[in-house]
């Protein structure tokens, strides 16, 4: 006998900040059928993060658009992209300060009302002519393409919508947010990561947000603004052009990039580039090489891995394990002698870490000429410590991360680190002989190094590139759903194995023959004409 999951479980943890379960190895919502003597129920909530935290912002971005279409049938949201703690959004067409206290005050009455969500499955041709009732064209481009008997939907009065992933139950379970005008859109503040009981704070991240909005330029010239405009595509064959022209799109950003740095080749030596796990820094870097060449520049590299310290001398984490992440894990006064040096006309033995032994010994030497120039890979790249004692004007710095273009719809975002654990699994087993499974079950401590240790600093740099491609789900698709479908139902992260490819189910799969060899993508499936 199945009930649902709210029916079962104890009143009390349907409060505040719980948000949904993990059941038998399964994201499991409040709303979904459960079998009535289900044991072993793990409660998820707004402190776990991952799914505890989507669910939560699900649930926003789906009250959002309903009470957006009860100000107007006419208005159509869209939450774009994460912005620190809070989700970025925009109604369509609409400038923010003709709406946004009026859309805040109704949020907050639909919350206080505490409102019923229920979740109703349809057959796909059911849901598409409730559709195309309301004439809701990009909706329908995505359903068409489902391979799933009976499609998902979350309804309140008369609006619905279909969701990836489990909501709340009732909207007054959403009891921590804020919603402030952030031109051309809004920003709906959530829960403090580390305390759920208040507000984020949301620190300015100009850099980072203009780099978002040159990417929705992308998207527009591309005619690609969600996975079912990708899907046409492919369905149509017509996908050849777009992974050309959107490599030719970064293509261009590197050169610019690659101009900047020539334009201030008498003063700028070194150059700085950090991102998060599986952004695609070392293609970028060598990519960037090119274009400095081509420039007449001669560029050198020098990676901040073979400054480790030694392995018995790594600092450890607050589990006790050795964190390599940390600043204090790279000898860094000995690398800042090395750049002091090198700026000067100096030569230095570059030092080489063996990660077998775990110990450094003598590398190569190396001096730099008049047209050389430095480039320095690595995640404390742009922490102003690390390179404190040489001078600003001599340094360039660039971030680098996947910050994803594309949005399943307009309601359903598609999460950056999402797109990067995907890569990472496939790079992983490919190349490193690393199951999906391990990749999964140390993602964890991977994004704790990036929040403590690079995602702080990233409006340091002078420049960002984001290395996020259209096409590229619809091609990892094809190497990552069979490593994530070996992931026995007994692992806890079997959960997170079943998330994905529910995640990559909305795509339609591209073969690789139309990848450019130099396409970042490469470095995580081969066949890339760089040597890594």
């Amino acid at each position: 006998m199945k009930k649902r999951l709210l029916d079962i479980i104890d009143k009390d943890k349907l409060s505040y900040p719980n948000t949904c379960a993990i059941v038998k190895n399964q994201l499991t919502g409040f709303l979904d059928d459960v079998e009535e003597d289900v044991q072993n129920c793990e409660i998820l909530g707004l402190k776990s993060k991952g799914e505890g935290r989507r669910t939560y912002e699900r649930t926003l971005a789906f009250l959002s658009a309903y009470v957006a279409r009860q100000m107007n049938p006419n208005y159509r949201v869209e939450i774009k992209h994460s912005y620190g703690d809070a989700l970025y959004g925009e109604i369509e067409g609409i400038y923010p300060y003709t709406y946004i206290d009026e859309f805040k005050t109704k949020l907050k009455q639909a919350v206080s009302k505490n409102l019923q969500i229920l979740k109703q499955e349809f057959t796909k041709e059911e849901i598409i002519e409730k559709l195309r009732q309301f004439e809701r064209q990009d909706d329908i481009r995505l359903i068409k393409y489902l391979s799933k008997e009976r499609i998902p939907v979350y309804t309140m009065d008369d609006y619905f919508a279909y969701f990836a992933g489990p909501l709340l139950p009732y909207t007054g379970m959403l009891k921590v947010f804020d919603v402030v005008p952030y031109p051309p859109g809004f920003l709906i503040v959530l829960p403090a990561s580390d305390n759920p009981d208040k507000l984020a704070t949301i620190p300015d991240r100009v850099k980072l947000f203009k780099t978002f909005q040159e990417s929705k330029k992308w998207v527009n010239a591309l005619g690609i603004k969600y996975v079912g405009d990708l899907n046409d595509l492919i369905a149509k064959g017509d996908f050849s052009e777009i992974i050309k022209i959107q490599e030719t799109m970064h293509e261009k950003k590197i050169s610019q990039i690659a101009d900047a740095i020539y334009e201030k080749k008498d003063v700028v030596k070194i150059v700085l580039i950090a991102g998060p796990s599986s952004s695609g820094k070392t293609t970028f870097a060598k990519r960037l090489r090119i274009h400095l060449r081509a420039d007449g520049l001669t560029p050198r590299s020098l990676s901040t891995d073979n400054y480790f310290v030694d392995r018995e001398k790594t600092p450890l984490d607050e589990n006790g394990n050795p964190d390599f992440d940390s600043f204090d894990a790279i000898e860094h006064a000995l690398l800042q002698e090395h750049l002091r040096k090198l700026i000067k006309g100096e030569s230095i033995t570059i030092p080489k870490f063996d990660f077998h032994t775990g110990k450094k010994r003598p590398g190569a030497e190396l001096c730099l000429g008049k047209n050389d120039i430095l480039i320095v890979e690595g995640i404390h790249g742009l922490n102003p410590q690390l390179t404190s004692e040489i001078p600003a004007a001599v340094k360039f710095k660039i971030y680098v991360s996947a910050l994803t273009q594309l949005n399943i719809d307009s309601v359903n975002r598609i999460p950056t680190r999402e797109a990067r654990l995907i890569r990472r699994i496939v790079r992983d087993r490919l190349f490193r002989g690393h199951s999906a499974l391990r990749t999964i079950r140390m993602w964890p401590s991977v994004l704790r190094g990036e929040e403590k240790y690079i995602f702080p600093f990233q409006e340091e740099a002078d420049i960002m590139f984001n290395s996020a491609l259209v096409h590229e789900l619809a091609v990892l698709k094809g190497y990552a759903e069979p490593f994530l479908r070996v992931i026995d139902s007994s692992e806890r992260e079997y959960a997170d194995a079943l998330r994905l490819l529910n995640f990559l189910s909305h795509f339609m799969g591209i073969m690789p023959a139309e990848l450019p060899p130099t396409s970042i993508i490469r470095e995580f499936i081969g066949g890339s004409s760089f040597r890594y």
